[in-house]
């Protein structure tokens, strides 16, 4: 790049140039820097490069400052739209005497209405009643023989399993369906 370029690019004269024309020759002080008192370019560059690490070391304080914030009350969001279940878990804790059926019903309403408020989150239940095991969401603890339905079928669940914003959270604890000895083809040949 020629020095009038890297003047129109940076906007700074380049030392030696005076009207598009060198004014010294190679390893030769242009007249203007020889001259006494003007400022030393090196301490020029020192000052500058200092200041470069200072604005530097400022912005990674900063940074894990921000960090340490983000991860202390990160979740702040989310448990304030969680303690009023809290709040009515514990009102259903103090119905002593009360019908088991009332109480029961609104064990439900608090249950419906976390799911709804997690949802907001990004919290989906995983739904694998019926559906094809798959490894990458499911999570086998066992596999029985069951009549009419295809090997490989989820049958039960006993944990539910949840995706975040489309990311595995917690696979779902599944029993899967196996070939009843009666369906086995291998059987009817005998």
């Amino acid at each position: 790049m020629e020095d009038k370029d890297k003047e129109a690019l940076y906007g700074e004269a380049v030392p030696g140039m005076e009207d598009g024309e060198p004014q010294a020759g190679p390893g030769e002080l242009p007249e203007s820097a020889a001259a006494p008192g003007a400022p030393d370019e090196a301490e020029e560059l020192r000052r500058r490069l200092a200041y470069l690490m200072a604005e530097f070391d400022n912005f990674r304080k900063r940074a894990a400052r921000e960090r340490d914030a983000q991860e202390a009350y990160g979740n702040e969001k989310l448990l304030k739209a969680v303690l009023p279940f809290l709040d009515n878990l514990e009102r259903a804790l103090g119905q002593e005497g009360a019908p088991a059926e009332a109480i029961l019903s609104g064990v439900r309403m608090t249950y419906d209405g976390i799911l709804a408020e997690l949802r907001k989150f990004g919290l989906e239940q995983l739904s694998p009643l019926g559906a094809m095991f798959d490894p990458a969401f499911h999570e086998a603890v066992g596999v029985v023989p069951w009549a009419g339905k295809t090997e490989g079928t989820v049958v039960s669940e006993s944990r539910k399993g949840y995706v975040l914003n489309g990311r595995l959270l917690r696979p779902a604890e599944v029993l899967v369906a196996a070939a009843h000895p009666a369906d086995d083809p291998r059987r009817r040949e005998e």
